[in-house]
């Protein structure tokens, strides 16, 4: 079994300074408080990951967040590329889990 090190110290300063919160990490994604949007990390390059936007926010919130989001990667020298778009909801047989589908 391989482990994988994932630095979690400039993309975390990054979410903070957004005004949000890591709610929850889970493997290689990032889920934040508010579910406006989540990062996955890159594993293939150093300080790269990935942006999902949820599919029910509003596109003038989105449009702020994106841009937000491209000031501070720049200054913190980080990669963060926009994936799509990313849908949670509760599982039909589970009261407890959710699903999280990825929405290209």
């Amino acid at each position: 079994m391989t482990t994988t090190y994932r630095e979690l110290t400039k993309i975390k300063e990054l979410i903070e300074e957004l005004g949000f919160f890591i709610s929850y990490p889970f493997d290689d994604l990032l889920f934040v408080d508010s579910n406006a949007f989540l990062i996955q990390f890159n594993d293939e390059k150093a300080n790269a990951f990935f942006l999902y936007f949820n599919q029910t926010l509003h596109t003038d919130a989105m449009e702020n967040i994106r841009g937000r989001i491209e000031d501070l990667a720049t200054t913190k020298k980080i990669h963060i590329a926009e994936k799509g778009l990313f849908q949670l909801q509760q599982k039909a047989d589970s009261e407890d889990e959710i699903e999280l589908k990825f929405i290209s």
